[in-house]
């Protein structure tokens, strides 16, 4: 790695509270690389070799299940891809990609383990990480139980304009088979959804949509913040 890359990845939460010596010893490891958008970084089922820190661009965990796939959640910078493997000396139980081109940090399994062994302040940063992963994959879960699919699509474009705030509109950053995927629907009823929105507040314009009454989509979308509120 470049000077100025080390320096930039010394910055980030991960490694705020590490010893230097021990940090030196962890990033001289590792590798920053870049992926182009729909590169398999990850597949289900294999020994866990990397920890992967997504430093910028988009990912997905997802699964491969009788022929098709389920999205599982979406990774966004700056984030861990399934740390609980590493951590276990597991076999990962997804697989991960990459959707837009990105930058990914890559430190060996074996590494991480040792030194999350004898280094406090990176412990803490890798149970953070999985504390964040298992909440969100809990409140994933209430949302599909508790959900429509067309509830969990008006709820997911709130969640995507409050990132864009405070501008409304937002372009859905993938084709609409990974947007499906991940609210647990089909391409073809999402296509339904996104028509029936057009009843409260949205137009849709190809993969962009537009928030004309962002109150009126609200009082049909009923976010909850222990499910929709990435603080909580």
């Amino acid at each position: 790695m470049r000077a100025h890359e080390i320096e930039e990845l010394k910055k980030l939460p991960l490694f705020s509270d590490m010893n230097p010596e021990n940090m030196e010893c962890l990033l001289d490891a590792a590798l920053l690389q870049k992926f182009p958008a729909g590169v398999v970084l990850i597949h289900e089922g294999t020994e866990a070799d990397f920890l992967h820190v997504l430093i910028d661009g988009l990912a997905e965990n997802y699964t491969e299940q009788d022929g098709g796939e389920c999205g599982i959640s979406l990774i966004n910078p700056i984030s861990t891809f399934i740390p609980a493997a590493i951590v276990s000396n597991q076999p990962y139980l997804s697989s991960a990609r990459t959707l837009t081109e990105s930058r990914v940090l890559l430190i060996p399994a074996a590494r991480v383990r040792e030194l999350s062994d004898r280094d406090v302040g990176f412990a803490r940063a890798i149970v953070s990480e999985l504390a964040l992963a298992y909440r969100g994959s809990v409140k994933k879960l209430k949302g599909y139980m508790a959900r429509s699919s067309i509830e969990r699509l008006a709820n997911w474009i709130l969640a995507e304009a409050q990132k864009n705030s405070p501008q409304t509109n937002i372009v859905i950053p993938f084709d609409r088979s990974t947007l499906a995927s991940h609210i647990g629907t089909t391409r073809e009823n999402l296509s339904r959804n996104l028509a029936y929105l057009t009843e409260h507040g949205v137009r849709i314009r190809g993969r962009e949509i537009v928030i004309d009454d962002k109150e009126q989509l609200t009082l049909f979308a009923r976010p909850q913040r222990l499910i929709d509120d990435p603080t909580s």
